[in-house]
């Protein structure tokens, strides 16, 4: 019968454990997430720590507690980390009617609630009791507690204080919360807590509907020191907004680790505060901002301030502000130094005006106060780093140094070694202010130590940058730069004072180091310097051994023939191409050669870039005859006129280029009856000369216009027309003049006896007629070659005698006789050359073809001399002027006078005689001298240069450039000092100081050597260097010491100036440095002003201690009522008062009546802030107005024999004590007798409860009785004392999946159905328990707890059972002991889920198959269904029912209720107990097998006194069952 009963149960939880997870937990696709349906749920899932919860429904808490709603024991209490809270679209509506009741209470250090829903529609509404006083904080944050806001709508009606406390952090990225209480409020009350706002809405009224001020939708309060800051960067803030704070505990100026508040965007519909509670002691004189507005739009800040007359200091940079704002600066200087650094580098900006840190000129809308510690403005943007920003100053390129905004900034030292670059580099001007009409008026000084004024240099307005080099052997002294980057609108200055940017460079004398060896040398140029050729160069004589690789190119261009030189950015390289810009009649190029590791530089000659050639071919020119008014051709049109070519025209067959120029397509004004010819070319441009190739053609301007000749087109070389024999040439026929209209017959044949080496087809052309005909232009002939031969073609006609109107050469070769066909198919014009004996050039490479192609010669250049001999000519590679060798010409030797080479092209072969051509191109070569390149300058390094007695230094003289002509001359002023050789090795010979002077030409340079030096720095007297700095200098020059002026004290100058004088220094021309500035007042009390006793004061200046303005009144000072209801007022030493003054400290202390406790503090009148409303003794600053203070009280609680409650009833006292590693609380802080009192017991992660105890007043237990968790206990007739212990839980190795939680109720189960190899998780981690079993984990459940016994055979019926797999031996074994047959033959159907009719199936042939007496009579189990028996024989056996109307419901999945009851009629009996499920009817088919299952511990509900009889099970309720039912339990 154990063996039957177990297979039940094994095969009843092998099936349950297929059914869908119920919506407790979480389900498959989102295992880390907790479903809730109710606020049990939620509380559990809260309580157990650490929990993502996903409400599936509305849940609404006013029923609990009997309707009360929820108790601190009962509301949510956020422990540990990681919570996240998931409103998923749905309303969690938290309500108390009990005091001091917080809804949700954030201890956690990671607290996120939003909401998921795409229609956003989560909600969190509270509510409290209609008869609570406005105490509650619904939303209370401790100190150690962290909530982040991502979503949700936050809304309550009820009265409070803070809508959300908080002392620890609150993050707000969105959500909305509002409020529609009738009472103050403020929204958020944050206290030594950070607060970060950056998206979301706070919604809070203005005032109630009495008119009445509400609260602030946000208030914070921080201290100094707590180093807790305010962010808001975004989102809509509906409310007043108030940031105080408390910096008592600070004397003079705070200065703060963290900027306390900063505002960098959102949107403040209401009014913004920012202001001291509490100021510090002492007064503020430097400026040290605790509030920073970096942006944000600030829509309804009224002139109430943003920043009190009591406020913080406030650091301006930007932001939009529709209305006003008044910002607190709380440094007072005339100076207006508070002023200048809250508003720094950001604008003021309304409409085209602005106003910078500089200029606080009154305009509409802007007004700064006559100390600068406030100013106001109206209708404004500020706009940040608007002007003046420097982004950075370097020095020699990468070094990023400070300045200094004064005279008193640090030095930057180095050494004259090298030259310095110093750069500075600001930030363009803000397009706001551009568009207004502003712009930069920049300028930077430079001061030198002994000069006697500074250098201005004037920058350009659109500027960005501003660098100054200091040359490689500067003096050694102080190089100060004043940049000044200041304002002008139109022409009119904007400001008063400057912004400036000072540097200080201190170079020193570097220490003497052997110079760089000088670079030597020459550099020529390898190809003809021509516009968009590559010209190359090339180096001789350089130093023996050195390495090119050194060499660094600059190329320059001159545009003032060669008198000044720019670099050609970009080109650094050894060759480069002309480009437009080296045109022009002034323009030179050249080359600049400098070596690393050398000094000087090699130049190459300046040369003019020549035009480039252009052989071009001019399209044939179609014209037409145009006639004038009269009916006569007096003109004639372009057809195909081009803007690239130039035309002529002539009455002769020679172009004249200078003479009648045609500049349109129509030439007119012209003389009728006669022939023009017309000529053209492509047109010479600024980089390329006129076209070498002219296409012409004629026009006769009569009525009747005679054919004078007939042109051919379509030969290629002259009037010579090349065939080879056997092929043919087809040439069109063309009139000339174009127009003519009048011709006798014309036939094209041999002219003479005919010999018949050609032929000619379409040879004639019938003769015009009486009227005037077009000629035929289009008609083509076709000659062919018969045989080699030379004669002539001719147009021939009859008049009278045989005439022509035209004649040509033909030519008729083969291979053998090719060289007589040579030609050139278009001859090219080139440009003569100039080179020095020092260059090369590139012969041209962009050659006319050469026909016939085929011939087998190729086109060379050669150098041609004429009249040699028998007069014939020579073409040669060389001659005594230039070499042509590898496609370069090479100069030899200068050409005399005006003597030249030409070249010409020739066509060469093997083996075969130069020919060359009647036409061909040609061009002439000039060799000059080579150039002298002009000594510009002379230097000499070292220019200083300090030496022991006999030492000797070798000095280094540099010509520019280096191979300019002239040779070094070496002379010394003191030879008995000092003497140098012809090299410029320098001897030291005595004491003293000797000047070396080497000459070239007419240049100069010199070097001071001292001999023996000793510096003598000291000794000289103190010169003025600039407005911060005197300096003095070695008398040899190579050392300097500065220092800051030692001034003397100021004295008045006049009303408006003092002065002071450095007592150290002199100015070069001898007088004293005097520094004028205006007068610095400040105001000095004489005397105090007391209560109605006025006082006096004066205005004192700061420098020069000049008064103005003495006795001047301070007004009486004046006190105000304090009224306390239910209390008393003192300050100082605890004096008692009625009346303080403003800003006086009041402390308030409650007196409470017999019986009753102090609740809370209420202001009636004055407006203060209490700093604690809920402390019986608490302070506020006495404001300039009558206050009013109430104390509220609240009857005490008795305890014994007496009191509390009501009606008499007595109530006794419940005390918890704390507890190490969990925690209890009670549902009652005090009872009457007999009352039900719960415990709540959570222990900490990683631990059990291990006991629980509650005595009475006599130390005796009081019976506890457990229930689903919680514990119970009838309160006695006095108090008791609850106390717990708890242990560590099971070792964690004995669970090792990371989804069956310590703590959870089914965690032992699993791990015994682990032990018990039941089953072994869904992986190594994890068991999923929220997943559905499969067909196929059901089987192997069933076998595994039968022993996991072999099959009788290896034959698998079921094709979708794979080999191997893990229920491959299962499936056999229920196959073989009947407990399934498969969804099919040969399917078993492993993934799918158990039916009714399985589990049905499964439970009868685990019976043994048992017939049944008769078969059941649902309407939906036919009689011929598998399952048809096992249905009857569960009917039969009391196990089923059916699912009512007459059905059995056999698709159908079980749920719980089914699940238990099965159960419970297999092994199960009645018992005496009911469940206690209000969702259990006592009356339903499954009242008893539930009351059943509970009694024997196989279930206790879902929580919340349910037991879900209509929820699925999961795997994880289903293992549970089986280990409980299996275990005894």
């Amino acid at each position: 019968m154990r063996k039957r009963i177990t297979s039940l149960l094994l095969t009843l939880a092998m099936l349950l454990s297929l059914l869908p997870a119920m919506g407790v937990t979480a389900s498959a696709a989102e295992p880390e997430w907790t479903t809730v349906n109710s606020y049990a749920d939620l509380k559990a899932a809260v309580d157990k720590g650490a929990a993502k919860v996903k409400l599936m429904t509305n849940i609404d808490t006013t029923g609990e507690n009997g309707g009360a709603g929820l108790t601190s024991t009962t509301n949510l209490t956020f422990k540990g980390g990681g919570h996240v809270l998931d409103l998923n679209g749905h309303t969690l509506k938290l309500v108390t009617s009990v005091k001091d009741t917080h809804l949700i209470a954030v201890e956690s250090q990671d607290m996120t609630i939003k909401d998921s829903s795409s229609s956003g529609s989560g909600r969190i509404e509270m509510e409290f009791g209609e008869n609570l006083t406005n105490v509650q904080y619904p939303i209370y944050i401790s100190s150690m507690g962290s909530l982040t806001i991502d979503g949700g709508t936050f809304s309550s009606s009820f009265n409070f204080v803070n809508y959300i406390e908080c002392y620890g952090s609150l993050t707000i990225n969105g959500g909305t919360i509002v409020s529609n209480s009738k009472r103050q409020v403020n929204l958020i009350k944050c206290e030594d807590a950070n607060l970060t706002i950056s998206g979301g809405k706070l919604q809070i009224p203005d005032k109630n509907e009495h008119g009445m001020s509400y609260g602030y939708a946000v208030y914070t309060e921080n201290h100094f020191g707590d180093d807790r800051q305010i962010v808001i960067t975004g989102g809509e803030i509906d409310g007043k907004v108030a940031f105080t704070r408390d910096d008592s505990s600070v004397t003079g100026t705070p200065k703060y680790n963290k900027l306390p508040v900063k505002i960098t965007g959102g949107v403040f519909k209401q009014k913004v505060y920012a202001y001291y509670s509490k100021k510090p002691s002492g007064e503020i004189t430097e400026f040290s901002p605790a509030v920073e507005l970096a942006g944000g739009t600030f829509k309804d800040v009224y002139n109430e301030n943003l920043a009190s007359s009591n406020g913080l200091a406030t650091k301006l940079t930007a932001g939009t502000f529709e209305k006003s704002a008044y910002i607190v600066t709380h440094v007072s200087d005339t100076a207006m130094a508070g002023y200048r650094a809250c508003l720094g580098n950001s604008v003021i900006l309304r409409g085209n005006e602005c106003r910078t840190a500089y200029d606080w000129s009154p305009m509409q809308g802007f007004e700064v106060s006559s100390t600068g510690m406030y100013f106001i403005f109206r209708e404004a943007v500020v706009i940040p780093d608007a002007w003046g920003v420097m982004e950075s100053v370097t020095l020699d390129g990468t070094k990023k140094i400070n300045y200094a905004k004064d005279w008193k900034g640090a030095v930057e030292e180095m050494d004259n070694s090298t030259a310095h670059t110093l750069k500075f580099k600001w930030k363009p001007l803000a397009s706001e202010l551009v568009n207004a009409g502003y712009s930069y008026r920049a300028t930077c000084d430079r001061y030198i130590s002994g000069s006697t004024k500074p250098t201005t240099d004037t920058i350009n307005a659109t500027d960005t940058e501003y660098s100054f080099i200091i040359p490689a052997g500067a003096d050694p002294k102080v190089y100060s730069f004043d940049l000044q980057l200041n304002l002008k609108k139109g022409d009119n200055n904007i400001g008063i004072f400057s912004n400036e940017h000072i540097v200080k460079l201190v170079v020193n004398q570097a220490p003497v180091v052997k110079p760089d060896p000088t670079i030597d040398g020459t550099v020529y140029y390898t190809s003809g310097i021509v516009y968009g050729r590559s010209i190359s160069t090339g180096t001789g004589n350089l130093p023996t051994g050195f390495d090119s690789s050194k060499l660094r190119y600059q190329w320059q261009r001159s545009t003032d023939s060669g008198n000044t030189w720019k670099n050609i950015p970009g080109e650094t390289r050894g060759s480069y191409t002309p480009v437009e810009a080296d045109m022009g009649e002034n323009v030179r190029i050249r080359v600049k050669i400098t070596a690393e590791g050398y000094l000087g530089e090699i130049v190459g000659a300046a040369v003019k870039v020549s035009k480039a050639d252009n052989n071009g071919y001019p399209a044939v020119i179609q014209l037409e005859a145009v006639k004038d008014s009269t009916g006569k051709y007096t003109g004639f049109k372009i057809k195909n006129f081009d803007s690239d070519c130039e035309y002529v025209y002539s009455t002769t067959d020679t172009p004249n280029w200078s003479a009648n120029q045609i500049s349109s397509a129509t030439v007119t004004g012209l003389t009728s009856n006669t022939t023009y010819y017309v000529f053209a070319r492509f047109k010479g441009t600024n980089t390329h000369a006129a076209g070498s190739i002219v296409s012409k053609n004629s026009i006769g301007l009569f009525d009747s216009v005679p054919l004078h000749y007939v042109l051919l087109e379509g030969y290629d070389s002259g009037n010579t027309i090349y065939i080879k024999k056997g092929e043919s040439v087809t040439l069109k026929v063309s009139a000339d003049p174009i127009n003519a209209n009048s011709w006798k017959k014309i036939t094209f044949k041999e002219r003479g006896i005919a010999t018949g080496f050609i032929t000619v087809n379409n040879a004639e052309i019938a003769e015009s007629g009486t009227t005037a005909t077009p000629f035929p232009n289009n008609h083509s002939i076709t000659i062919t070659g018969e045989s080699t031969d030379t004669g002539t073609l001719i147009a021939s006609y009859t008049s009278g005698t045989e005439g022509a109107y035209g004649t040509w050469n033909v030519v008729v070769y083969d291979d053998s006789t090719v060289a007589k066909a040579l030609r050139l198919k278009d001859v090219y014009t080139y440009e003569d050359i100039t080179l020095s004996v020092n260059d090369e050039a590139e012969l041209p490479t962009n050659l006319p073809k050469l026909l016939p192609e085929d011939s087998g010669y190729h086109l060379e250049w050669r150098i041609v001399k004429t009249g040699v001999g028998t007069g014939g000519a020579l073409y040669l590679t060389s001659d005594d002027n230039i070499t042509l060798e590898n496609g370069k010409i090479k100069p030899m030797k200068a050409h005399t006078g005006s003597a030249s080479t030409r070249l010409e092209l020739v066509a060469v072969k093997e083996g075969e005689p130069i020919k060359s051509f009647s036409q061909t191109s040609r061009f002439n070569v000039t060799v000059t001298a080579a150039p002298v390149i002009e000594l510009t300058g002379l230097t000499v390094a070292p220019a200083k240069v300090n030496l022991e007695l006999n030492a000797t230094y070798q000095l280094s003289a540099v010509k520019e450039p280096v191979n300019a002509a002239g040779s070094l001359t070496w002379a010394s002023d003191k030879p008995a000092v000092a003497e140098v050789d012809n090299t410029g090795k320098v001897t030291a010979k005595a004491q003293g100081t000797a000047i070396i002077t080497v000459s070239c030409g007419d240049k100069k340079a010199t070097c001071t050597v001292t001999v023996a030096h000793t510096h003598d720095t000291e000794a000289q007297p103190w010169v003025y260097m600039d407005p911060g700095t005197h300096t003095k200098t070695c008398t040899a020059g190579d050392n300097f010491k500065a220092e800051a002026h030692t001034f003397s004290a100021w004295k008045k100058v006049d009303d408006t100036n003092h002065s002071r004088t450095c007592t150290a220094c002199k100015m070069t021309d001898g007088s004293v440095y005097t520094e004028t500035a205006e007068h610095t007042w400040v105001w000095v009390v004489d005397q105090e002003a007391a209560l109605n006793q006025p006082g006096k004061k004066h205005e004192e200046c700061t420098g020069c201690h000049e008064k103005r303005r003495e006795n001047t009144e301070i007004p009486a000072l004046q006190d105000y009522a304090v009224t306390v209801s239910g209390g008393t007022a003192t300050v100082a030493a605890g004096t008692s008062i009625t009346r303080a003054m403003e800003g006086v400290e009041v402390t308030v202390t409650a007196q409470a009546p017999a019986g009753k406790h102090f609740v809370k503090w209420v202001v009636k009148a004055g407006g203060v802030t209490l700093a604690n409303e809920t402390s019986a003794t608490t302070t506020f600053i006495m404001p300039a107005m009558d206050v009013a203070i109430e104390a509220n009280f609240e009857k005490n609680a008795s305890t014994g024999g007496g009191g509390g409650g009501s009606a008499g009833v007595t109530t006794y006292a419940i005390t918890v004590q704390n507890s190490k590693n969990g925690g209890v609380t009670a549902s009652h802080k005090s009872a009457a007798k007999d009352t039900a009192v719960t415990l709540t017991v959570t222990p900490d992660k990683g631990y059990v409860l291990d006991t629980l105890t509650v005595l009475d007043s006599k130390d005796k237990a009081v019976k506890l009785t457990e229930k689903n968790g919680k514990y119970t206990f009838t309160m006695p007739a006095g108090k008791v004392t609850v106390s717990a212990a708890f242990k560590a839980a099971a070792p964690a190795s004995e669970n090792p999946f990371t989804d069956v939680p310590s703590g959870a109720y089914y965690e032992d189960a699993v791990i015994w159905a682990v032990k018990k190899d039941i089953t072994s998780g869904t992986s190594a981690t994890t068991f999923n328990p929220d997943g559905s079993c499969t067909r196929a984990q059901a089987v192997t459940f069933l076998w595994r707890a039968a022993g996991s016994p072999e099959t009788k055979s290896a034959a698998m019926p079921f094709t979708d059972v794979p080999a191997g797999s893990y229920f491959e031996k299962a499936v056999l074994w229920a196959v073989e002991n009947g407990i399934t047959k498969g969804t099919s033959d040969t399917t078993f159907s492993p993934d799918a889920f158990c039916t009714r009719a399985q589990i049905v199936t499964f439970l009868w042939r685990a019976a043994g198959s048992p017939e049944p007496k008769s078969m059941s009579s649902f309407s939906d189990v036919s009689a011929d269904s598998y399952y048809a028996k096992a249905v009857a024989w569960a009917v039969e056996n009391g196990i089923t029912t059916g699912t009512g109307d007459g059905k059995f419901s056999p698709d159908a999945t079980c749920t719980r209720a089914q699940s238990v009851t099965f159960l419970f009629r297999a092994i199960g009996k009645l018992v005496d107990s009911k469940a206690e499920f209000s969702d259990v009817l006592t009356d339903s088919y499954y009242a008893n097998a539930v009351a059943w299952a509970v009694e024997n511990g196989v279930t206790n509900g879902i929580g919340d006194g349910l037991f879900g009889p209509d929820n699925s099970c999961t795997r994880a309720q289903i293992v549970t069952f089986l280990f409980r039912a299996y275990q005894g339990k």
